[in-house]
């Protein structure tokens, strides 16, 4: 195949091939047609029961050339389709048992997700889509990243930019009942990232200067960009509030001796699915904004938790675009719903005996970055999202209970 890099040979008439391309390095499903040529495979065509053969034949971990297989399950499931969504990767379902995602464009290495996951597994975390396996591949001059991850299927699964923005919606139009589911599910998610943290906290360390210094200049490199990037009135904005930011997030470079872990890196509300069994965190490919040796790096505690109590507010932003909602009713629900995530999160993680894991001190530092970012992503990729932190960013600013737990 043209550009083809290496190969992975599977089951049947099927092989994986890592290819360069215009955008990049790919992993590409190809499967041989009776004349003896390779195209590509497509929903259907088997590649992906070939993937699952490939892991119920070679249990634990393998090596195949530069390829290396991560082998979790035995079973074996047929049927073939696509998911009709669209996605930085391409998925199939095998059988509406499992999840077979080709990595359409590789990060480079290291990949985050191979030892988080193997951490999560081997400590019995239960809040995730059950693993199935994993491949990876290392380029001769790299390091190891993921091309294919396999994942038990859910069926009727939605994310938290469905789930979410529905029930802080309702909740906003029935004051009483829907705050209290509200808050019950943002309940649930805080213990369920609690276990997720308990689950790595074999994996902390302690902040060096180093670090501490990087949080604190990656965020200031953020907070220029977003100078640069950011529309009237955003612009005005961050001029006439810039001391006040810089301030803030400047107090980054103090975490020197705190505890870090090997966190999701990457969470918000999108990352956390409902299902029929309750809510799981999903995608541990770690920050795409960041270069690929940082994404491993472990991180605070409170990013992660930051991550998902900002992605909460912009939930509610979200809600009110799209619905006839009183503002007063919705400002009232946001802050329910974010002080239950927090309070459930910190109460159960101390239950799990990992308080020590999580100091809440820098939250207001790390959510503040998280709406520069979003001015930067909204500003380069998708200037209809600009709305939200437009509006995110003065609520944050004038939020006098933004660390409350």
């Amino acid at each position: 195949m043209s550009g083809e890099l290496d190969s992975l040979d599977l089951a049947d008439a099927h092989r994986l091939s890592v290819v360069s391309g215009p955008d990049g390095l790919a992993v590409v499903p190809l499967v041989r047609d009776p004349d003896g040529s390779w195209r590509r495979a497509h929903p259907g065509d088997g590649a992906a029961e070939a993937v699952l053969t490939l892991l119920a034949t070679a249990p634990g971990v393998s090596a195949r050339g530069r390829f290396t297989v991560h082998a979790w399950t035995s079973r074996r499931v047929t049927g073939e389709r696509a998911i009709a969504v669209d996605q930085t990767n391409e998925s199939v379902i095998v059988g509406d048992a499992a999840v077979v995602k080709w990595a359409t464009h590789l990060q480079d290495g290291p990949h985050p997700a191979p030892h988080r996951i193997e951490v999560l597994r081997t400590n019995d975390f239960r809040f995730m889509p059950n693993p199935w396996g994993l491949v990876t591949w290392r380029p001769d001059d790299g390091a190891e990243t993921l091309v294919v991850s396999v994942d038990e299927y859910l069926p009727g699964a939605v994310d938290g930019w469905t789930w979410a923005v529905d029930l802080l919606a309702r909740a906003a139009r029935e004051p009483g009942t829907g705050t209290e589911a509200v808050e019950s599910a943002v309940a649930q998610v805080g213990t369920v990232i609690a276990e997720l943290h308990a689950a790595l906290a074999g994996t902390a360390t302690t902040a060096s200067r180093a670090d501490a210094g990087r949080w604190r200049e990656a965020a200031l490199e953020t907070l220029d960009e977003s100078r640069t990037l950011s529309p009237s009135p955003m612009a005005e904005l961050l001029r006439d509030r810039g001391a006040q930011i810089e301030q803030i997030l400047t107090a980054l470079g103090d975490l020197a001796g705190s505890v870090v872990i090997e966190g999701h890196g990457d969470l918000h509300v999108g990352q956390v699915l409902h299902y029929s069994g309750g809510y799981v965190v999903t995608d541990f490919d770690g920050n795409p904004v960041l270069p690929a040796a940082q994404r491993a790096l472990p991180i605070p505690a409170v990013l992660d938790v930051a991550g998902m109590a900002q992605s909460l507010a912009h939930v509610a932003i979200v809600a009110r675009r799209h619905n006839q909602l009183d503002d007063r009713a919705l400002a009232a629900v946001d802050h329910a719903a974010r002080q239950s995530f927090l309070r459930h999160y910190a109460d159960h993680l101390a239950a799990l005996g990992c308080g020590h894991l999580y100091d809440p001190r820098p939250l207001r530092a790390f959510r503040l970055q998280q709406v520069l970012r979003e001015i930067v992503y909204a500003a380069r990729h998708l200037p209809r999202w600009m709305y939200v932190p437009e509006a995110a960013l003065p609520a944050l600013l004038d939020d006098g209970t933004v660390g409350d737990v």
